[in-house]
């Protein structure tokens, strides 16, 4: 989490306002170390074998994946440190990580100079989670395992003998393309610039790395490389103006920036063509690795719910609750959403709902009073939530862009289930009165708020007067809302519920699921909130 440092003081807007004691006031017994007796059931990954530092474990939580987090990673590339705990931990070869280091660097050192020749189309470089498939490993194409903030690539990308430097350095530019635009034929039309700029030693050694790769999508990437002698020669407003006036006049190519002889427009069409379908084409053949559907695995995994009865309700469509663990043997309805599935498929959400009902008992067994029905609100988005009008938890089986009947749970999507199945809980604990400021501590809260509104105000105070006559209209609106110091602090008391609700999760969870949490949670606000809201952005990231 980032802080906010003012005049020599340096804490989280949240710490400041919570320091004075926010805890488990009610009655929630956490006499027992859930979080020991929860590492027992995430299994393996949580207990012994070959000891390393506790801050890189979770990074080797799946076999099927490692990752690179931001805090190893600087403008020079990776730490050595991380290098070393990688290949101890999971083996991965030194030469993959000296290679994501090297790549790293090139790309924050080109993203600068392309940044500062045109910003309007170039961001400036940021360090993202590295999320890196393992060889011989499937997983969900195109998606980010941790929300707003990993690239994904694959190990073959980092290993000279199906890559090189600059087609590993080129994929950097393009995951990040990717996780802005969450469209694979927009980031490679928007960072075809890149090309123009480059040097001739640097094409070649891509075009020699798109000949060896093994990605998904090499195809993709192959097809690119073949048609760079000629994009080269393309202009572009900001980094290649044309000089002089082109016979037939030139023409905008999408949404790249370049601009091409009209007469030679059908070149980039194929190309972009040939992209699309290649897309296409790795997220079909995804699929295709569970298409193999049976009745069988839905009828087991129906018997195991009768017989195992976890604590959770199943919903469909519209929210339809298609199985109730009240009444266990009723699975029709449950068998006509299902309809069949592949095994790997059934067995990820039996994993699911073991998780589920591993917390929602836990945290009832904590229970010392009545519980209300349920919190005041309810979003049933995410990975499960409190049903509306019961204690209990709820897991949308067609939940919108997860395809939880089609594909296995991908990396670090389970232990985010437990987090969140946690979360729902302590906002019920938190409806109940059970966590909060206690009364002989109501003083000090109080002062610490009027603390915090008045470090707002000064933050906005002392900031240049261009900044602040830029958004004048932004803290004219503030303004209204009482004062800017204020409203500005309101951003924060809106997050205290949530806070609440974390400080009861926290003593349930294994320390991967508090990572996993974590990390999804500290992510980049720009494509949230809009472009004025800069003083909003500040405090949400303190």
């Amino acid at each position: 989490m980032s802080t906010l440092g003012y005049r020599g003081e340096r804490c989280t807007c949240l710490q400041l306002v919570s320091h004075c004691g926010i805890r488990v006031v009610g009655s929630l017994s956490l006499e027992r170390n859930f979080r020991r007796q929860n590492r027992q059931i995430m299994g393996a990954q949580e207990q012994g074998g070959t000891r390393w530092e506790p801050r890189w474990r979770w990074c080797f939580a799946h076999e099927e994946m490692f990752v690179v987090p931001v805090e190893a990673l600087s403008p020079n590339g990776a730490l050595p440190a991380f290098g070393a705990e990688a290949e101890q931990a999971a083996g991965v070869a030194q030469h993959v990580v000296q290679c994501i280091s090297e790549a790293f660097a090139r790309y924050w050192e080109r993203s600068l100079a392309l940044h500062e020749a045109d910003e309007a189309q170039w961001f400036p470089p940021r360090a993202q989670h590295i999320c890196v498939i393992r060889k011989g490993h499937h997983v969900r194409p195109y998606f980010q395992p941790i929300y707003n903030s990993s690239w994904l690539f694959y190990e073959d990308d980092f290993d000279l003998e199906t890559s090189s430097i600059e087609l590993a350095t080129y994929l950097f530019f393009h995951a990040e393309r990717m996780s802005w635009r969450r469209q694979v034929l927009a980031a490679f039309e928007e960072n075809l610039p890149y090309w123009l700029v480059r040097k001739e030693e640097e094409v070649a050694d891509f075009c020699q790395g798109c000949s060896r790769s093994s990605r998904p999508d090499a195809a993709a990437f192959r097809a690119l490389s073949e048609v760079l002698p000629w994009l080269r020669r393309l202009y572009h407003r900001r980094l290649r103006p044309p000089a002089l006036s082109v016979p037939g006049g030139l023409v905008a190519l999408g949404t790249s920036g370049l601009l091409a002889p009209r007469g030679e427009v059908r070149h980039w069409e194929k190309l972009r063509l040939k992209w699309q379908q290649n897309a296409e084409k790795v997220v079909m053949h995804h699929y295709t690795l569970y298409a193999k559907r049976e009745r069988k695995p839905v009828a087991l995994f129906c018997q195991w719910l009768s017989e195992h009865k976890p604590e959770v309700l199943l919903v469909g469509e519209e929210l339809e609750v298609v199985w109730d663990p009240q009444q266990p043997p009723d699975t029709s309805k449950l068998s006509r959403v299902l309809g069949e599935l592949a095994p790997a498929v059934a067995e990820s959400l039996r994993a699911d709902l073991e998780v589920i009902d591993v917390h929602s008992r836990r945290f009832r067994d904590a229970i010392r009073a009545p519980s209300p029905a349920t919190a005041a609100s309810v979003d049933p988005g995410g990975l499960s939530f409190l049903w509306r009008d019961r204690p209990i938890i709820a897991y949308r089986l067609c939940e919108p862009g997860m395809d939880r009947l089609r594909l296995p749970a991908p990396p670090y999507e389970r232990l985010m289930l437990g987090a969140r199945t946690m979360h729902e809980w302590g906002h019920l604990a938190s409806a109940a009165g059970w966590v909060g400021v206690p009364p002989e501590k109501s003083g000090e809260f109080a002062e610490s708020c009027a603390r915090l509104e008045e470090l707002c105000a000064q933050v906005v105070r002392d900031a240049p007067a261009a900044i602040r006559a830029a958004l004048s209209n932004e803290l004219e609106r503030l303004e209204k809302e009482g004062s800017v110091g204020r409203a500005l602090a309101q951003i924060v008391y809106a997050r205290m519920e949530d806070y609440r609700a974390n400080v009861v999760a926290r003593e349930f969870l294994s320390p991967l699921e508090l990572e996993t949490y974590v990390r999804n949670n500290v992510t980049c606000l720009k494509q949230s909130m809009r472009p004025t809201a800069l003083f909003q952005r500040l405090v949400r990231y303190a």
